[in-house]
């Protein structure tokens, strides 16, 4: 249990820097980034502009895979705990765009209530390039894990294929 002075503490370097919610967490030691939040939407700064939260991007990728492997959307959904027009729009995504349409659109919700001043963007001295390739690292590891369980699952439930035909004149 944190004392209401910790709690004030917090909520305030929150609130007085740019700092998202992990980085108040990781400054001070405590709380959980959750904890913070709960305490910010106590706040009448902050009070109802909590951001929905954001579904990690392992929880779509599987939801994706469940999908593609061949089971309902609305198993899946139930399966993951999120709901089944999540789940479909992530499938439609995932086929329109591969696994970069996955990615979460608001990375930083956290900051999302901020003044604009506050916040800190990318500028141009910023290694954007190597920042880039990394993401695109990143990006094709996870394309390319789904699709190696996408294979191991059809590998595990083949699908029935047809004979071979017979050429006349072997002898069988």
């Amino acid at each position: 249990m944190f004392s209401l002075e910790e709690r004030e503490r917090a909520v305030e370097l929150y609130f007085t820097t740019p700092m998202t919610t992990a980085q108040v967490v990781e400054h001070l030691g405590y709380p959980t980034r959750q904890c913070l939040e709960r305490w910010l939407a106590m706040d009448s700064r902050y009070a109802g502009h909590m951001a929905k939260p954001i579904i990690p991007l392992e929880t779509r990728r599987r939801a994706v895979e469940l999908v593609l492997g061949g089971m309902q959307q609305k198993q899946a959904a139930k399966q993951l705990g999120v709901s089944v027009g999540a789940v479909h729009g992530w499938v439609r995504a995932y086929r329109k765009g591969g696994m970069a349409a996955l990615q979460p659109k608001n990375r930083n919700s956290a900051q999302g209530n901020k003044p604009a001043g506050s916040r800190r963007w990318p500028s141009a001295a910023d290694d954007d390039d190597a920042e880039a390739l990394r993401r695109r690292v990143e990006e094709l590891e996870l394309e390319n894990a789904l699709m190696r369980e996408v294979a191991e699952a059809r590998r595990k439930r083949p699908r029935r294929r047809p004979a071979a035909p017979v050429e006349q004149g072997e002898d069988p």
